[in-house]
């Protein structure tokens, strides 16, 4: 019985061997430079992300130190290969041009109808069909009318920062920003009025830090699963591995489900992202024209001609508002709290730009103790100086695509195969002498319009088709942090701020050793 049992194992091992060794020469045969991989882990830089000695957002980082001039190469995650592409003009093409061959991102095919149709798990014509339709979820008008909600979250958000400043003490301004997202989200996205910095162990945060996997609220295991799901999918999917939490999708569910019925018995609108997704549901058989508020909407401009209704798809209403309420809580609360941290770090760090910052808020809003969306508007030296935050602090030092159709590689003779993913490195773009003023220092006159910045020097949101679509919120819920968070106080340097942010390890989410300041009273 031993004996048997000890083949079995053997059999299992020499198989995942296999599995995983079996494309080692892919590289070489193209003739390609790569990282050279071994086993199990592949090549080096990823050996360090699975042992933790380096973030997921530094693989890529690690990768380009070794052929920091060639424009595309390669390397080893476990056993798949991934092509980087370390070049502006080919990113650029991959991105928008040349769009149509990299329609897809990596995708996770779980046993959940709710996360199985989250725009960023579908693909090919079912994700474009999805894409159309959110699309009108989040323009100018509609964020008018959500604005208010987040506007009522700002005035707790400044009552919080009045205590912390009468106390003096030291603030993560990490926790701090989750607890404004997600009370933002709460109310905006679920329709459910909650206050966090009053009640920060209330039922919907410690869900929501469970959904996400904040520090405390994150097993060991699950790891373990995202390796699964990301390496071996039909495995993950076989032995039905959830993705998510289930207790906390459950808890999530269960109150959109309650409250899309409850407003579809009583005609009830509270003109939040309940109330427009299905709006835009609804509506999606109505030819609109599209309109571009932007450079960064334009490119990513769909042909929507001959598409068809997303419900279509066989997927009911029901589920389709669920799943993106879900994911719009799901991609925005780590991405906008962290925005946040980001922003206010910087803040401390050069007081006398804060005071450019305050007095444009001052100016703007005068004695109005409201923010309106008007007003967020007009504050362009705060843009300036969010966008030189994420320029000079970038959270994502790569964007990944998925090849769907066998890519010729322009001016070369290497083809990228269909099926393979590729990682675009955006981190040098953003500090290019040719694409910024002064790229060297922290200078929001870099993104000053005269001063004709590079809109690819700030990929934090993505670009092209496959952007954040949730951008324009994400900005709007982060101005009116920074309005209710400056206009009576002003943010410090304490013990614990530190020169420089590091990702930890250990949780992608986080920075080590915390983002800490004082709040002071103006």
């Amino acid at each position: 019985m031993l004996f048997e049992i000890g083949l079995l194992v053997l059999t299992i091992l020499l198989y995942i061997y296999y599995e995983v060794t079996k494309q080692y020469g892919f590289f070489k045969d193209l003739g390609v430079p790569f990282l050279k991989p071994s086993f199990p882990f592949g090549s080096e830089n990823g050996k360090k992300m699975f042992l933790g000695k380096s973030s997921i957002q530094d693989t890529d980082v690690e990768a380009v130190k070794e052929f920091p001039t060639e424009k595309v190469f390669g390397y080893f995650l476990l056993g798949q290969p991934i092509f980087v592409i370390n070049n502006e003009e080919l990113a650029k093409k991959v991105l928008i041009k040349d769009f149509e061959y990299f329609t897809d991102r990596r995708t996770f095919d779980t046993a959940d109808p709710i996360a199985n149709a989250f725009l960023t798990n579908l693909t090919g014509m079912e994700w474009k069909q999805m894409r159309s339709m959110l699309s009108g979820v989040f323009t100018s008008g509609k964020l008018k009318l959500m604005a208010k909600h987040v506007d009522k979250v700002g005035k707790n958000f400044e009552k919080y920062v009045t205590s912390k400043a009468e106390t003096g003490e030291e603030i993560d301004m990490k926790v701090v920003g989750g607890l404004m997202t997600l009370d933002s989200i709460a109310s905006a996205g679920f329709g459910i009025e909650v206050d966090s910095f009053k009640e920060p162990e209330n039922t919907f945060r410690i869900m929501a830090l469970t959904l996400v996997g904040a520090p405390g609220y994150r097993s060991s295991l699950d790891n373990i699963k995202i390796f699964f799901y990301a390496t071996l999918p039909k495995v993950a999917k076989f032995l039905k591995i959830p993705g998510m939490k289930p207790q906390a999708v459950n808890f999530f569910s269960d109150i959109l489900r309650k409250t899309y019925k409850r407003r579809m018995a009583t005609g009830e609108k509270r003109n939040d992202i309940i109330d427009v997704i299905v709006e835009e549901l609804r509506s999606t058989k109505t030819k609109k024209p599209q309109t571009f508020e932007s450079d960064f909407e334009k490119d990513a401009a769909l042909d929507t001609s001959g598409l068809k209704d997303i419900r279509e798809t066989g997927l009911d209403e029901e589920i389709l508002l669920i799943s993106n309420a879900l994911l719009f809580f799901f991609a925005g609360f780590e991405t906008t709290s962290t925005g946040i941290s980001i922003i206010c770090h910087k803040l401390a760090l050069y007081p006398e730009l804060q005071d450019k910052v305050f007095q444009e808020i001052s100016e703007i809003l005068g004695e109005s103790e409201d923010v309106s969306f008007e007003q967020l508007q007009e504050m362009k030296y705060l843009d300036m100086f969010i966008s030189e935050c994420f320029r000079i602090t970038s959270f994502l030092g790569a964007l990944e695509r998925k090849c769907v159709k066998d890519y010729l590689i322009p001016n070369t003779d290497v083809i990228i195969p269909k099926g393979r993913f590729v990682k675009l490195y955006t981190k040098d773009i953003s500090l290019r002498e040719d694409n910024f003023k002064n790229p060297n220092d922290f200078d929001p006159e870099n993104f000053a319009p005269e001063n004709n910045p590079n809109k690819f020097g700030m990929m934090l949101f993505g670009q092209g088709p496959r952007n954040c679509i949730g951008m324009r919120y994400a900005l709007m819920t982060i101005k009116i942090t920074m309005v209710y968070l400056l206009r009576n106080h002003r943010v410090v340097r304490s013990g614990k701020t530190t020169d420089v942010l590091e990702v930890d390890p250990a949780n992608f989410n986080v920075f080590k050793n915390g983002v800490f300041m004082k709040i002071e009273k103006r």
